[in-house]
């Protein structure tokens, strides 16, 4: 099961409705995915790559493209 199937089931058997698991359940994967990202460049980004890493998950890029513009 992958982890976007996994929380959204968690969210569900918490009690939650399929409105709030529709609404919160992008941003978690976001949260998820931007500590990805971190943890592949292996440091702390600053508050400027924090900044352009959400902006380019918001438009649907994938990690290994946002690492990729992180190492240039």
């Amino acid at each position: 099961m992958d982890a976007e199937a996994l929380i959204h089931t968690a969210l569900r058997e918490a009690g939650y409705g399929q409105d709030a698991i529709g609404s919160a359940l992008p941003r978690i994967m976001r949260i998820l995915q931007a500590e990805d990202i971190r943890l592949e460049v292996g440091r702390p980004l600053s508050r400027k790559e924090r900044d352009y890493v959400r902006v380019q998950l918001e438009i649907g890029l994938g990690v290994p493209e946002i690492v990729a513009g992180l190492k240039r």
